[in-house]
């Protein structure tokens, strides 16, 4: 008898809800996984780095005695300039650039493993810069499709952006001088795209893996500074976890002839 009154009265509750509110609202908790893409991480510079940064590369630009970057980058760009890493230290910037190479390492080991979030978080992450350059691209200039070599991560960040003509295409109106990155391994049509082209702000920061492919867009202008001015540059992390056993493997193998 318990059991007969106890199924009628759980299916009168089932019920109720139905009869007051057709539309039942669900607390739910729902993760997309896309292990197998690495991040583009976007953010924008505070107003304080914005401007040290713009004070470090006009002092570049101006300078005849700054090296120049070209011969080690792919781009169609006359002026790319090497950036003394130094320069972040006594400008107090480069606790910013590490802890943002940290938040993206943080983010993509996230995605590509995302149950073991705990243990990526409890981690702590190192970063090294290798490399910066400062590019000031000019109408007709451009970036050919390329990735980066010998690092791990790769970023840009936009300091100067001109007034740039209107597209010729009206549905592409925000191709010339925008950046696209590409996708190494989509092929569904529905719900992913092999590419994103993107005509960044000034003050726009990407972080992504130096194996992400991207490229830049030439631009015309008619009227004003014609220069389109960005910052970009190389890294490396490594957990320190790895790097204490890296450096007891290298201790060890002392002892071996």
């Amino acid at each position: 008898g318990d059991s007969i009154m106890n199924r009628q009265e759980r299916r009168k509750q089932e019920k109720i809800p139905k009869k007051e509110n057709k539309t039942l609202s669900l607390e739910m908790s729902i993760d997309l996984l896309q292990p197998w893409s690495v991040p583009v991480m976007r953010t924008r510079l505070p107003l304080y780095v914005l401007d040290r940064m713009l004070e470090i590369s006009e002092g570049m630009i101006s300078d005849e005695n700054s090296i120049s970057h070209g011969p080690r980058l792919a781009g169609q760009i006359k002026t790319e300039l090497t950036i003394d890493t130094e320069l972040l230290k006594k400008n107090d910037l480069d606790k910013f650039f590490h802890a943002m190479i940290k938040q993206f390492v943080i983010l993509a080991k996230t995605q590509k493993t995302p149950y073991k979030k705990e243990e990526i978080q409890k981690e702590t992450w190192l970063s090294q810069m290798d490399s910066m350059w400062v590019i000031s691209q000019k109408p007709g200039e451009y970036n050919p499709i390329h990735f980066h070599t010998e690092c791990q991560i790769s970023a840009v960040m936009y300091l100067k952006l001109p007034k740039f003509l209107p597209s010729e295409k009206k549905h592409r109106a925000g191709d010339d001088g925008a950046i696209t990155f590409v996708s190494n391994s989509s092929k569904d049509k529905d719900f992913s795209d092999p590419t994103i082209t993107i005509r960044p702000f000034v003050g726009d920061f990407f972080i992504f893996g130096a194996n992400q492919l991207h490229s830049v867009n030439p631009y015309k202008c008619e009227e004003g500074d014609s220069e389109r001015r960005s910052v970009s540059f190389n890294a490396n992390f490594m957990s320190q976890t790895d790097y204490y056993n890296e450096q007891k493997k290298k201790e060890m193998e002392k002892g071996y002839s």
